[in-house]
């Protein structure tokens, strides 16, 4: 009993409500459409009640770690940072409507840390990505020495030196990402959505069962 309990209810809630959503998508029926959207509203409660479980445990974990004495820079800044956002936004959310003025110091201040924040991490990126385009532009096979045509090529596009260069290499570089790059881009994306309807068959019917906390 307590193996059905633990394995196949919680299976059979799932097919019964995937199968309840899809249904919302095929039928056109004010009355079912209604509870399919009431549906929907449920599961976004539930997702504000993960978000506050999940920020509840990460507090935990990394307050534990401080106390060990354990990566407590890391886990100081998470903390603080975490916190400092959360405090700010419920102030923010408490004055909206009633003092603008404070509404608009708050945003500032929100501003005034992610921004900076952002233009670091980007710039942190930029060197990283660099490091990795050296090592990727490398002819040694067929593949590598197209990427480093098409790269060059593109690069040269959109820098000024590439126009003074060859009038030809702006076009190129535009019919390169509006047509290689799209139809790459259509591939991968359409790749993702086959998978993801492959995990969701999985799911249902019960080969896939990790997301119960256990993968047996």
């Amino acid at each position: 009993m307590s193996q059905i309990v633990k394995r196949h209810i919680p299976h059979m809630v799932l097919v019964a409500v995937a199968f309840f959503m899809a249904g919302d998508t095929l039928l056109l029926e004010k009355p079912y459409n209604d509870l399919a959207s009431s549906g929907t509203a449920v599961v976004s409660i539930i997702g504000s009640f993960a978000v506050l479980l999940s920020v509840t445990m990460l507090s935990r974990l990394h307050v534990r770690r401080v106390q060990r004495k354990t990566k407590v820079i890391e886990s100081s800044v998470l903390l603080i940072c975490m916190w400092v956002t959360l405090i700010w936004g419920f102030f923010r959310f408490a004055f909206q409507g009633v003092s603008p003025t404070k509404e608009f110091a708050v945003q500032q201040v929100f501003n005034a840390i992610v921004s900076p924040g952002d233009s670091t991490i980007y710039s942190i990126l930029a060197f990283f990505i660099a490091a990795a385009a050296y090592r990727a532009f490398r002819a040694r096979s067929v593949e590598a020495t197209l990427l480093l045509l098409a790269g060059s090529i593109v690069m040269l596009g959109y820098a000024p030196v590439g126009e003074m260069i060859s009038g030809y290499i702006p076009s190129l570089t535009k019919w390169i990402m509006d047509v290689p790059n799209t139809a790459g881009n259509r591939v991968i994306i359409l790749s993702g959505i086959i998978g993801i309807v492959a995990l969701y068959v999985r799911i249902i019917l019960g080969y896939e069962r990790g997301w119960m906390g256990r993968g047996d």
